[in-house]
């Protein structure tokens, strides 16, 4: 069963990132996306909720390298002793990363958030090098977690489906009403690195069985037509690349 933990805040959108929890079993817990480090406690509040303990924390698994997915890694596992798998090996080779700290920061400072609150909400905007112990490939098996490869919104992105609940947790190839937009949307240029790839991705998503969709940034998940609904936007984005070779938000 996947869990989305809600509460997260952000520094640039109005709905904060999302960290998700996969339980296989009862003392088997798989760690998604880890977020921001100051928000950590969040993390823990759940998980005791939940009636689990941080030592049932097997394994991280980050969709992609960003701070708002990665930053927490590192102490996770060093309050745990778990391994971090990725698709992509942290800063080697380092890559060009949409959005950069300063952007983030304007972004920040834009919704209203001074330079004293963002430090304080969110610690500093940079990635501290993260050892990946596990690089994954598309098809592999994480648990109960098959790796789907979904680059675009940056290398080695990843998604990920489980089968038997027939749910793509989907990281940040795919947003939901948020950054101001009010409709589903595949990630623009100003944080992504390569759009067109993107659709590829989502192209690559709609053709798996899959009922549920869960998005790190999101105002609610699709829990009806998810694959039926990513269809249709990335025809849409389709079109808009053929008429326009690029894409666009609307």
């Amino acid at each position: 069963m996947a869990h989305s933990i809600e509460g997260f805040i952000h520094p640039s959108f109005s709905i904060g990132g999302g960290l998700f929890i996969e339980n296989i079993d009862e003392d088997d817990l798989t760690l998604i996306d880890p977020a921001f480090l100051p928000q950590l406690p969040i993390m823990d509040d759940y998980i005791h909720n939940l009636g689990y303990y941080k030592k049932n924390i097997k394994r991280i698994i980050l969709t992609h390298l960003h701070i708002d997915h990665a930053q927490a890694a590192n102490e996770v596992r060093n309050r745990t002793g778990t391994k971090i798998y990725s698709g992509y090996l942290a800063h080697n080779p380092p890559y060009p990363r949409p959005p950069t700290a300063q952007r983030t920061q304007e972004m920040a400072r834009k919704s209203g958030l001074s330079s004293e609150e963002l430090t304080k909400k969110f610690g500093s905007l940079e990635v501290e090098p993260i050892i990946v112990d596990n690089q994954v490939s598309d098809g592999d098996m994480i648990g109960s977690l098959r790796v789907i490869h979904t680059p675009g919104h940056t290398p080695g992105h990843i998604s990920l489906y489980h089968s038997e609940d027939r749910i793509i947790i989907a990281g940040d190839s795919i947003y939901k009403n948020v950054f101001e937009v009010d409709h589903m949307y595949l990630p623009p240029a100003p944080v992504s690195i390569d759009p067109v790839t993107a659709v590829v991705s989502a192209q690559r998503l709609s053709k798996i069985k899959f009922d549920k969709l869960l998005m790190s940034h999101q105002d609610s998940p699709l829990v009806e037509r998810a694959r039926e609904t990513v269809e249709e936007l990335v025809s849409n984005n389709i079109e808009q690349i053929r008429t326009q070779g690029s894409v666009t938000l609307k």
